[in-house]
């Protein structure tokens, strides 16, 4: 059977990247409006005002939408379609952990195809559309799921379950791995990242359809992990970054579900928190 390795167009890692990544809407792509992405605690902590501060600057209009849950639902995502349309924007930027990320690709889909039935897409990847009206970006403001990477969008469905979008369609067109966006994070949440990193790459490792492309990029996340999360913990910026790239490189080769998920919604995923499962480190 024939493999394929799929990736973001353009993809951004450095400390300090999201400017330059960013300049390439208004010098190469020529965009104009941009509909930013991100969950209200970002909003209101101000993370994402850099990067409207960013597109400003280059004579992009920039319009925000950060109204969903914990878990992003249909009802979040039909919620927004009146801006999306009402704005048309040429550019999709999501910045945040996997919720935002999510969020955004499923709008890059329903930007498309306003009557996509996002339930019977989840059990069939091929009704999600190519966008041919916007681009999508995605901007990690944490380390852990490498959503920005990854063709996979996590809902919730009107009926209050966890669903999936899987398709090369919802990679971006640019994503961005700015470690700089990880320096307020606490020590808790920067080993909480951690070990959601090594429950991603560790479950597929071990799944049959690893391959030798793949395999380097898990190893290298798993290693970076057990490497770099202690000194990440005490704020070192550089073991962040470490940290940063693990999951980016983790992203794309991530399965669903796997059986770590299986143990978490056994025991409880509301009460435990993703790698929860798995030993402290």
């Amino acid at each position: 059977m024939i493999q394929a390795l799929n990736l973001p167009k353009k993809v951004y890692f450095k400390a300090g990247c999201a400017p330059v990544a960013l300049r390439e809407l208004g010098e190469i792509y020529h965009c104009s409006r941009a509909l930013l992405v991100t969950d209200p605690e970002l909003y209101r902590a101000g993370i994402a005002a850099p990067v409207v501060d960013l597109l400003r600057k280059q004579g992009i209009r920039a319009a925000e939408f950060f109204t969903i849950g914990k878990r992003v639902s249909f009802v979040d995502l039909r919620s927004a379609l009146p801006k999306l349309h009402e704005f048309q924007p040429d550019v999709i930027v999501g910045v945040g952990g996997n919720n935002a990320m999510s969020a955004a690709k499923a709008l890059l889909a329903l930007y498309q195809d306003p009557e996509l039935d996002l339930a019977a897409a989840s059990a069939d990847p091929a009704r999600i559309p190519a966008c041919t009206k916007a681009k999508l970006v995605l901007i990690a403001t944490n380390f852990s799921s490498g959503a920005q990477n990854s063709p996979f969008a996590i809902l919730e469905n009107d009926e209050g379950r966890n669903c999936s979008l899987k398709s090369i369609h919802l990679l971006p067109e640019i994503s961005v791995t700015d470690a700089d966006f990880t320096a307020t994070l606490t020590a808790e949440q920067v080993k909480t990242c951690a070990l959601e990193i090594l429950s991603h790459a560790a479950r597929a490792y071990l799944d049959p359809s690893c391959t030798e492309f793949t395999d380097s990029m898990l190893t290298e996340a798993i290693a970076a992990v057990l490497k770099y999360t202690q000194y990440a913990v005490k704020g070192c910026p550089a073991a962040r970054e470490k940290l940063h790239n693990a999951a980016a490189l983790a992203g794309p080769v991530r399965r669903l579900p796997g059986p770590v998920n299986r143990i978490n919604a056994i025991y409880g995923a509301v009460l435990i928190q993703h790698g929860a499962a798995l030993p402290k480190i």
